[in-house]
């Protein structure tokens, strides 16, 4: 099998709303910030579907206030991927949640906290908002305000 590496495609864009395609075994979330930096994106919505190969995962314990990751070995279809972005002070917080299914066809999913794409990754982004994070005392969680 021939290796073909692949960077983000910039698909579409009008007005407020972009199409992006991530390419085989880019670092989305990575690649995914440096596009919203170099486009001065503050906030917004995102969805999108495709494949990724060993994501991990994260689930929020509020009890224990902290995240739980889990690593998956593999290659998982990408049911749903949905989200948004805001700012905290000077920091981008991406809040990206990932439904994945595999070869047996059982669904998991969770905060996706990483993972390479595998195929493809097409995400459509729309960022005709303006929203801002604020700590939540009760939860210890950054909330849209």
């Amino acid at each position: 099998m021939r290796v073909i590496f692949r960077c983000m495609v910039l698909v579409s864009k009008n007005k407020n709303q972009y199409t992006l395609r991530f390419g085989y075994k880019e670092n989305f979330l990575e690649k995914f910030r440096e596009f919203l930096a170099s486009k001065k994106i503050r906030s917004g919505w995102f969805w999108g579907l495709g494949a990724v190969i060993d994501p991990e995962l994260s689930y929020y314990d509020l009890k224990k206030e902290k995240y739980l990751n889990k690593k998956f070995k593999g290659k998982f279809e990408v049911v749903s991927l949905i989200g948004n972005m805001a700012y905290l002070n000077k920091e981008l917080i991406l809040h990206p949640h990932i439904v994945l299914s595999g070869r047996n066809y059982k669904a998991i999913g969770g905060h996706l906290s990483g993972g390479r794409v595998a195929g493809t990754l097409e995400l459509f982004l729309d960022t005709g908002q303006n929203f801002k994070r604020k700590l939540d005392h009760v939860t210890g969680l950054n909330l849209l305000a």
